[in-house]
C-alpha cells in the first residue's frame, strides 16, 4: 500500500519526470513524422504516427496517475523541458538519422520505465508499476520497429 514514505516520494517524483520525458518523446516523434522523406516514407510516416498517438494517450494516463498520487503533473513546456532528459533533435536530420535517434530514445525510455517500475514495486504501488511495465513493452517494440528500417 502506498503511503507518505520516501519510496512514495521517489515514485511520484520519478513519475513526474517520466511524464515530462513521455511528452518530450511525443513531440520529438511527431516532428520526425512531419519531416520524413525518401524511401520507405509511407511505412515510416504511418509507424511514427501510430507511435506519437500512443505517446499522447500514455502521457495523459501517466499524468492522471501522478495526480491520483497527490502530485501535480508538469505545468507547461518550460517545466517539461526542465524535468526531461530527452534531448531535442538537431534541426537538420536525414530520415535515417531521425530513426536512429528515436531508436536510442525509445531504448532509453524503456530503461527508465524499468527503473521506475522497480521503485514502484518496492513502494507496493502496483498500479504505477503496471502502467510502467506496459510502457516498457511499448518503448521496446517502438525501438524494434524503427530499428527494422535501419537494416
Amino acid at each position: 500500500m502506498i503511503d507518505g514514505n520516501a519510496q512514495n516520494g521517489e515514485v511520484t517524483q520519478g513519475l513526474r519526470i517520466f511524464v515530462a520525458e513521455t511528452y518530450a518523446m511525443l513531440l520529438k516523434t511527431q516532428a520526425c513524422h512531419w519531416n520524413m522523406t525518401g524511401a520507405g516514407f509511407i511505412g515510416l510516416h504511418k509507424l511514427t504516427e501510430e507511435q506519437y498517438r500512443a505517446l499522447f494517450e500514455a502521457v495523459d494516463e501517466l499524468a492522471e496517475r501522478a495526480r491520483a498520487l497527490g502530485v501535480e503533473a508538469p505545468h507547461g513546456l518550460a517545466e517539461i523541458l526542465e524535468l526531461s532528459s530527452v534531448e531535442d533533435a538537431p534541426i537538420a536530420l536525414t530520415t535515417m538519422e531521425a530513426i536512429r535517434l528515436l531508436v536510442e530514445d525509445n531504448t532509453t525510455m524503456a530503461a527508465r520505465a524499468t527503473a521506475l517500475a522497480d521503485i514502484a514495486d518496492e513502494a507496493d504501488d502496483l498500479v504505477t508499476q503496471d502502467m510502467l511495465v506496459a510502457r516498457i513493452e511499448v518503448h521496446q517494440k517502438a525501438a524494434w520497429l524503427l530499428r527494422s528500417h535501419l537494416e
